[in-house]
Parts: C-alpha cells; sequence; structure tokens
C-alpha cells in the first residue's frame, strides 16, 4: 500500500512537472534554399542572447525540401522574449519572438532571411501588424510619386519643382506613419513588444521626457518583464546625472550567482569598475580600508566591484592575488569587457572608476576620487548626509 501512495505521489509530481512548462513550435519553410555560397541550408539553430551579449542554442532542426520544424521548451512563467533562427550565415538570421504555440515562418531565399514572414502567435502577430504601419507607409508614398508622373511625365519628378513636392509627400507621409506607430505601441500597452519595440527603434527619436511618458503609459502586467526594465534603464542612464536615480544592472558574481544593483536598496553602494589588476592595484588597497571602516561602524555601506575583464577566471584570480575577496565585498564580471551592460548604463569610458549611490538609489557622485571617498564614507557615518544639500 506504501509502495503505491509513493508511486501515485511521483506521478502527480511528473504531471505538474510537466504541466509547468509550455512549448513553442516554429514550423518554417524556404523557397530557395541556395546560401550565398552556392549551398544548400542543410540545419537551421534557435538561439536566444542574453543581455550580455552571450548566445546559446535552444534547439536545431534538418531543413528537409525547404522544411523544418523547432521545438523550445518554456517555463509557465517565462517571458515572451525575442530568440533568432540561424544558419543562414554570418550575421543573418530570423528574429522573433518565442512563445507558447505555433509560428509559421515563410523565407523566399535563403541569402534573405531578414525578409522573412512571422505569423501564429499573438506577440508576432501584432509585431507584424506594427511593422506593416511603415510598409504602408512606403507604398502610399510610391502611390502619390506614381500620380504625379502620371500627371507630369519622369522627368518633372527630376526638376527642382518635382523634387520638392516627392520631398513633402515623404515628410508628411513619414509624420502619419511615426504618429501611428506611437498610437499603435499605446493601444498594445500590454504587449512583450512594445516596450522592446520603443527601445531599439524609438527611443533614439524621442526625448527623455516623453520616452518617460511612454514608459509611464505601459501597462502594470510588463513591469516585471526584461524589457520593460532594459527600456526604463535605459532611459535612467540617458538622462544619468548627481542626484538623479541611477539605473539598475545584472551583477554576474565570481560564484556563478547573479543579483541585481537594486537588490542593495538601503545601503549606500560603493560602485567601482576596473579592468586592470596592475592598474587597479592602488584603488583596491585604498578600498580595502574603506572597507574596513564600514565594517567597524555598521552595515550601512557594500562595496561593488564591476571588473570589466573578458575573463572571468582572470578576474578572479585578481580579486584573490589583491586581497579583497572579503566577506561582504561583491565582485561581479560579465565576461562581456568594456562592452559590459553594467558599464554601458553608467557611461564608463575609462577606468578606475568610482560611483557613490545613496540608499534610495540616486547619484551622489559619478566619478569620486579615491582620496575623496574615505572621506565621505566617515562624514556619512558620522551622521552628515551631506549629499542632501547638493539635492536641493
Amino acid at each position: 500500500m506504501r509502495n503505491k501512495i509513493i508511486t501515485a505521489i511521483a506521478a502527480i509530481a511528473c504531471t505538474m512537472a510537466m504541466n509547468a512548462q509550455e512549448t513553442c513550435v516554429i514550423n518554417g519553410h524556404i523557397d530557395n534554399c541556395k546560401l550565398a555560397d552556392g549551398k544548400k541550408i542543410k540545419e537551421v539553430y534557435l538561439t536566444y542572447t542574453n543581455e550580455f551579449g552571450h548566445v546559446a542554442t535552444v534547439a536545431k532542426a534538418k531543413v528537409k525540401k525547404g522544411n523544418y520544424t523547432l521545438k523550445c521548451e518554456l517555463a509557465s512563467d517565462a517571458p515572451v522574449e525575442r530568440y533568432t533562427i540561424s544558419g543562414f550565415g554570418e550575421g543573418q538570421g530570423i528574429s522573433l519572438f518565442v512563445e507558447p504555440g505555433e509560428v509559421i515562418v515563410s523565407t523566399e531565399t535563403a541569402t534573405q532571411p531578414e525578409q522573412s514572414t512571422i505569423a501564429g502567435t499573438p506577440t508576432n502577430d501584432t509585431y507584424a501588424a506594427y511593422e506593416s504601419i511603415a510598409v504602408d507607409a512606403q507604398k502610399e508614398v510610391e502611390r502619390q510619386l506614381a500620380e504625379l508622373v502620371a500627371l507630369h511625365g519622369e522627368a518633372w519628378l527630376e526638376s527642382p519643382e518635382g523634387k520638392q513636392e516627392a520631398k513633402r509627400i515623404k515628410a508628411k507621409e513619414s509624420i502619419k506613419s511615426e504618429a501611428e506607430a506611437l498610437r499603435f505601441l499605446i493601444d498594445h500597452n500590454a504587449s512583450p513588444m512594445t516596450p522592446w519595440v520603443v527601445e531599439h527603434s524609438l527611443f533614439p527619436k524621442l526625448s527623455a521626457a516623453y520616452a518617460e511618458q511612454m514608459t509611464k503609459a505601459m501597462a502594470t502586467s510588463l513591469h516585471n518583464h526584461p524589457y520593460y526594465h532594459s527600456l526604463r534603464n535605459a532611459m535612467l542612464a540617458s538622462t544619468l546625472k548627481v542626484g538623479s536615480e541611477a539605473p539598475d544592472a545584472t551583477l554576474m558574481l565570481h560564484d556563478g550567482e547573479s543579483r541585481h544593483l537594486s537588490d542593495y536598496r538601503g545601503k549606500h553602494v560603493i560602485l567601482n569598475f576596473w579592468s586592470d589588476e596592475e592598474q587597479a592595484a592602488a584603488m583596491m588597497a585604498e578600498l580595502k580600508n574603506v572597507y574596513e571602516i564600514t565594517r567597524e561602524k555598521g552595515d550601512e555601506f557594500v562595496i561593488i566591484s564591476v571588473s570589466l575583464e573578458n575573463d572571468k577566471n582572470v578576474m578572479a584570480a585578481a580579486v584573490n592575488h589583491l586581497g579583497v575577496d572579503l566577506e561582504g565585498w561583491i565582485h561581479s564580471c560579465d565576461g562581456a569587457g568594456v562592452s559590459s551592460p553594467t558599464a554601458k548604463r553608467y557611461n564608463v569610458d575609462k577606468t578606475p572608476r568610482i560611483i557613490l549611490i545613496e540608499p534610495e538609489g540616486h547619484a551622489v557622485s559619478l566619478d569620486m576620487e579615491i582620496d575623496e571617498l574615505g572621506m565621505r564614507v566617515e562624514q556619512i557615518l558620522s551622521g552628515d548626509l551631506y549629499y542632501l544639500d547638493m539635492e536641493k
């Protein structure tokens, strides 16, 4: 009887585990399978690129008579994100949103995979509708230009008057298209593709104030989505100054775990960037003194050292050699080197660099000298929150 109960419990647990996963099935067809080198594409790969630029292959499939099927198992709470179908040659691929359901990918030629049409799941269909706005605008421009040619002739369009009229038409349709696109995004403010589009397509064109309004207009259901966080951090980074809210960052710790900078809210954060052990030696020696002061007088501070090394093992060895592998001292290295997203968000163009952030997450200093840091730490520990006067 006891064995039957155990077997039943195991079966229920197995079923629950299976139900906790969902599947995205990607059915693709390529009309012309010849690649740029003349060979036929034989296999495709579904890849995911994380925020540090690290690429992982999550599925692969053989291409038979132009057809392929990729399957991606997803946790029930996995966010909808962009993946890439690769195998078409270096730098070429098909980008799409992966979510539960069936996605249909149609590709005319393997040499131009980026021109594929994608349909079949809510986010991909919404994104296709968004992209069609620009396509329709271009068609409208072409229609109006064709009318001018029919009315005045081809040569007239090359005249000063014709060129001016063509510019007017293009500008008018461009403005109408951009306005329609913004309206579309607002109307689809709960779609995961919206923060992604705003950051990657519109953010460079928007003022900081407008970008903030767009972010506020997004549904609260997106507030825990990685694309919402990425957009908000991009916005904070673009306006970063003393007194402003500091952008969040993912910290890859040298023990393999990860944390977020925001996890340390409630403490003064000493965020320092370094790259070369020899160059950073003097700063680390001074930081050890600051570490001792803060450890003796309470847990009001945390030191977070971000290495811009490409090799995490080199960073770990340097931390050990410098004698700063100490309890409570956070060491991070994402292996992206100078392209580290954390460094980019804080506009770090040289090392070493020290940034001081107060407990509510606002920047106190964006480039503090190591000599000043010790004095400021002592000042804060004595109860003198000098930066409050700076914010007024």
